[in-house]
């Protein structure tokens, strides 16, 4: 008896459906993760060089981040063939595309290959990112959401957390060809748990085409088309998904991408920190590193505050808690500053973007849940890659303090006006 409850309890905790998603996310995110890594430091042999007048490193940048590039087109096409073929099998086959993207990396060689690898990768992580939001209020209650949301992240940063540091000690000790192929491998065994997936039918839930507004009008774009009786909805549902674009332009791209040379501004000729207790490269990697377990370790946790709390005042704290760090370093021009301030931010996301991630289904009406939903992650897309190129440009204009500046006031507009678009956080049972 006492073994059943412990089951039923774990199926209320995570249900099994949610597993079914998240698991192969994570197995087959490894190699993409595993790039950011090694890319850089192994252009060579990967075959990316200087070419057409331009360096090598503007073609590492361009392998790096065309997968976001892509997902700005891709993640609608995903919501649209959710909603005509259901979940399980498109889900399945971007599992096993994402796989053979890993294997295209480690057995092809030359910059065409890299790229055309890398923009598929994009493709599909649009349809089992989708996937796995569709499954939280496909098989989730509306008091788990938040919960469920957050076990998506953390599990897909589980998988990232692997490939870094197992991933990178078998690059080491091996070769591309043998890493990435085991990698590969790997998310090839995700299709097993991907075809397991409740086969859900977002189109079905719909109440037919006749209630949905219809063009290619620029709300259509931005927050997807909405049936004639939900139109008042359009305004919150673009209000959260610029708020995501912020967290992600400021936390995902910004900072995260100007962090070491901002510290080596700080550092200057000697490239030490903190009274030289470390180099600036590991000081980064420790900052950045904290990014990625922030998401391991308290995706669930937020995320289940948001849903005791109510979204608004989960997101409220959160935000002002992500505007603070960012003022605190424009403020002062210290690398202790940075060091107190960065962790600060990145937990502070983590909170947000999971409460945003259940908003912006919650505030959806059923009919339209797929499509706005890719739409929010586009919006998210657009602001991790508009990050660091900002953040260059502004540091060259202003310097990188500026730029921490210049997110924060971002931020905090993008609250603003998600508050005047939803009420304010303090109502009595505010989601």
């Amino acid at each position: 008896m006492e073994g059943r409850a412990l089951g039923v309890r774990m199926r209320l905790i995570v249900p099994a459906g949610m597993v079914f998603a998240v698991a192969p996310i994570a197995a087959v995110i490894m190699g993409d993760s595993l790039m950011y890594v090694v890319l850089p430091v192994a252009a060579d042999d990967f075959g990316v060089s200087d070419r057409l007048g331009l360096a090598a490193s503007f073609w590492i940048g361009l392998a790096l981040s065309i997968n976001r590039f892509i997902r700005l087109l891709s993640n609608a096409a995903a919501a649209s063939v959710y909603q005509r073929f259901g979940v399980r099998w498109p889900f399945a086959a971007s599992i096993a595309a994402g796989a053979l993207t890993t294997l295209a990396c480690g057995l092809g060689r030359g910059l065409a290959p890299l790229l055309l690898a890398r923009a598929f990768w994009g493709i599909s992580y649009s349809f089992m990112r989708l996937a796995a939001h569709l499954m939280a209020f496909g098989v989730g209650a509306s008091n788990i959401r938040g919960r469920l949301m957050g076990f998506f992240n953390s599990g897909q940063r589980l998988g990232s957390l692997i490939a870094v540091t197992a991933g990178a000690l078998l690059f080491q000790a091996t070769s591309r060809e043998v890493t990435f192929a085991a990698l590969a491998a790997v998310g090839i065994l995700g299709v097993i748990a991907a075809v397991l997936v409740p086969d859900l039918r977002p189109g079905r839930m719909a109440t037919g085409r006749r209630g949905l507004r219809g063009g290619f009008g620029l709300w259509n774009i931005a927050v997807s088309r909405l049936p004639d009786d939900s139109h008042v909805l359009r305004f919150p549902l673009l209000s959260i998904s610029l708020m995501r674009f912020a967290t992600a332009f400021a936390a995902n791209g910004l900072a995260i991408a100007t962090v070491a040379p901002y510290l080596a501004e700080i550092a200057g000729e000697d490239e030490t920190v903190l009274g030289g207790a470390l180099t600036v490269v590991t000081l980064s990697g420790l900052l950045v590193g904290f990014r990625w377990f922030s998401d391991l370790g308290l995706g669930v946790p937020l995320g289940h505050v948001s849903d005791r709390i109510g979204r608004r005042l989960s997101i409220a704290i959160g935000m002002a808690w992500m505007v603070a760090p960012l003022s605190l370093i424009a403020t002062l021009d210290t690398d202790g500053a940075a060091v107190v301030a960065l962790p600060v931010l990145f937990i502070a996301a983590v909170g947000v973007n999971t409460a945003l991630d259940a908003a912006v289904g919650e505030t959806a009406p059923t009919a339209a849940r797929a499509s706005a939903m890719g739409r929010y992650s586009t919006w998210q897309d657009l602001g991790s890659a508009l990050g660091p190129f900002a953040g260059f440009l502004i540091a060259a204009r202003i310097g990188f303090q500026g730029g921490f500046l210049i997110a924060a006031a971002l931020l905090a507009a993008s609250w603003a006006l998600y508050v005047i678009a939803v009420g304010s956080p303090l109502r009595q049972g505010a989601r």
